[in-house]
């Protein structure tokens, strides 16, 4: 579903080692290859200007490193005096200005204390606590515990004022609070802070410096995991590798000879030491450096600034991915609820994104019973839906736009006699919820009766559920239409004049008179009522005798029976 995003692409490849066999955490340099999944091909990235992070989705970009505590001595105090924090200022907690800061973090979640690490500067715009601000006091203890440098907020965007206690108990905690002014770039920050307590590694090995300002480069710049493999592979003599968590190649350099790999004497291959890549907390990759030499103190601390690179280009794409999702959700909710669309804005739009929404499609609705992703409903429409058509959660609800088309053809393949429809809610109903209901809406001559579509796919999404059915199509619904166009409270007098004594013995009684009485009137044959509902024929004489005695109703007579089918009917939908 995200096929057309500009910064990932997908690919198929088979992960080996510089040509020389499978790669993992245990795996060693052999001859084996294993063929992995679809992976994530981060190559061709964009500048961190080119993303900004809105209040929905701050990249949690962690910088840090546990083991980098110890080495880096840049204290809040010092990072204060760098230029992307011009204008800002200490709020509370100024006692704590010589804590040492080892990394960034940006806060994308109101519950962060369990992603934090050690010595990190925690930056925020307060979005994730906007509907609590509370949050930011109640945190503060668990974050002082966990050793993080400092909390620095962006507060004038989404938050109205800062909380009356945070001050106190910054205060107590001897934990700076630091106030940023509203143009301040994080990204800005990030470089700045990365720049200074790399500078603290020293030297080893020779010329590290001006490697770490290279890939302190290539990660502001959005270069791509390829060319941070290659710098670090030539700086280290060492075959390196990028993976993804799948294990499938993203990146990979070469070394300037051949080092001893511990093959050289005939023996298997050395394992290659492996460093993980972290974004938000979550591991998502991992640099794997060969040799049979275990790396010096001063080769680790390249390869985690190699991983902070890669893990800041990966979190730069999630970025550009998020919000690449929630821009084409935006538009496609836009064209299918809103008012119409001037015809340049949605050539435009539609080119963007590449879409063609050129010729007829239909809008389908579908009600699951549980929540699906968009990237899990994106594969099931690769599998059920033709070709062009677009898909996006809601929830609980699935939206499709699917192209009209008189053979319906899937990757040069025919579809099948089976209705798409049908096919979708197989497909749905494949990713785990328990029931799917589909709705299936006019037909939309061009991008401008999408709306129309839509709305007619809602109001029978409606009827289904209203009727206990679990596939419906709009133009299938012509009865239950018109009986929804009547005013609500005329169909009630009308139920309740034609069957409203049925509906009350069943209510007391418990009884089964309208079932028995939809039944008879569908089939006409007291012992088919019978068979069906597996009871005696008596019992269903019985109880039409009984529909008579309340209604007063002549069963043989077709005026009567017509508006007997019709109260039942219109029961079901109110």
């Amino acid at each position: 579903m995200m096929a057309d995003c500009p910064t990932w692409t997908t690919r198929q490849t088979r992960a080996t080692a510089h040509g020389r066999g499978p790669v993992g955490t245990r795996t060693r340099w052999g001859t084996a290859s294993c063929t992995l999944g679809t992976a994530v091909n981060l190559g061709s990235g964009q500048s961190p200007g080119s993303v900004r992070i809105g209040p929905d989705f701050e990249a949690a970009m962690s910088v840090s490193d546990r083991r980098r505590s110890s080495v880096s001595t840049v204290t809040v105090r010092e990072v204060m005096t760098l230029a992307p924090l011009n204008g800002a200022y200490v709020l509370a907690g100024e006692a704590g200005l010589d804590r040492v800061v080892s990394g960034a973090n940006v806060m994308e979640v109101p519950d962060i204390e369990s992603y934090v690490e050690e010595g990190e500067l925690l930056l925020t715009t307060g979005y994730p606590v906007h509907e609590r601000p509370e949050r930011l006091v109640e945190m503060l203890p668990a974050l002082a515990a966990r050793g993080l440098a400092a909390l620095a907020i962006k507060p004038l965007r989404y938050l109205e004022r800062l909380p009356d206690r945070l001050i106190s108990e910054a205060d107590r905690l001897r934990f700076p609070v630091l106030v940023l002014p509203d143009r301040t770039s994080f990204n800005e920050i990030i470089g700045a802070v990365l720049a200074v307590v790399l500078a603290e590694y020293g030297a080893d090995p020779g010329g590290a410096e001006v490697i770490r300002e290279r890939l302190t480069g290539v990660a502001l710049t959005g270069g791509g995991l390829e060319e941070i493999a290659r710098t670090l592979a030539v700086t280290l003599d060492r075959h390196v590798t990028i993976v993804d968590q799948e294990d499938v190649v993203l990146g990979r350099g070469e070394p300037r000879s051949r080092p001893d790999d511990g093959s050289a004497d005939g023996t298997e291959p050395a394992k290659p030491w492996t460093f993980p890549i972290t974004v938000a907390g979550a591991q998502r990759g991992r640099i794997l450096v060969g040799g049979a030499d275990e790396p010096t103190l001063g080769q680790r601390r390249l390869v985690r600034q190699s991983c902070f690179a890669a893990g800041m280009h990966i979190a730069q794409a999630m970025a550009s991915l998020e919000l690449d999702r929630r821009l084409r959700v935006l538009f496609l909710e836009e064209l299918v609820t809103g008012p119409s669309i001037d015809e340049p804005m949605l050539r435009q739009r539609s080119q963007l994104f590449g879409w063609d929404l050129t010729g007829q499609h239909q809008v389908l609705l579908a009600r699951c019973s549980a929540e699906l992703s968009d990237a899990r409903i994106g594969g099931a429409a690769q599998r059920a839906l033709p070709a062009h058509s677009l898909t996006w959660s809601r929830g609980q609800e699935v939206v499709a736009v699917v192209p009209v088309q008189d053979r319906l053809v899937d990757r040069g393949r025919a579809v099948g006699s089976q209705a798409i429809e049908d096919r979708w809610r197989a497909a749905l109903l494949a990713l785990g919820p328990d029931d799917v209901v589909v709705a299936v809406g006019s037909t939309a001559d061009g991008p401008q009766d999408l709306a129309a579509s839509h709305a007619s796919a809602r109001e029978a999404l409606r009827i289904a559920r209203a009727t206990g059915r679990s596939v419906v199509r709009n133009d299938e619904l012509m009865l239950e239409r018109l009986l929804l166009a009547v005013p609500t409270d005329l169909l009630r007098e009308f139920v309740e004049r034609e069957i409203g004594p049925l509906l009350a013995h069943d209510t007391e009684a418990g009884g089964d008179l309208c079932t028995t009485l939809a039944a008879y009137l569908g089939v006409g044959n007291g012992a088919e009522v019978a068979r069906r509902l597996f009871v005696h024929y008596n019992t269903v004489k019985h109880r039409l005798a009984r529909v008579v005695e309340l209604t007063g109703a002549d069963l043989h007579e077709p005026h009567t029976r017509l508006r007997l089918a019709l109260a039942l009917e219109v029961r079901t939908l109110l």
